[in-house]
């Protein structure tokens, strides 16, 4: 089972690379077919849905990705107004 679960985390780990790294869909593909279990390579179509499920949260990862800017930016805006307050009352 530990070799399962090794398994999918290498998955997990080049899906989320070739995404990053905008590898196309024969490269990603030949990146996961290297991936072994007790010297099996999986199913090619075993992949195809792998790599389907994947992109069907592309959306999510892509909102989260850049949700987390904003929340950024807000935490900076709200800091600065925070500083020029506190100075303004203290000098």
């Amino acid at each position: 089972m530990k070799e399962l679960i090794d398994a999918a985390k290498k998955m997990n780990s080049i899906l989320n690379q070739c995404e990053e790294e905008g590898d196309n869909f024969d490269t990603t593909l030949n990146k996961l077919s290297a991936i072994k279990v007790h010297e099996v390579v999986f199913p090619t179509l075993m992949l195809l849905e792998i790599m389907s499920k994947f992109a069907e949260g592309a959306i999510d990862r892509h909102k989260a990705k850049f949700s987390g800017n904003d929340q950024e930016e807000q935490l900076q805006k709200k800091y600065s107004d925070v500083v020029g307050k506190w100075n303004s009352k203290l000098n």
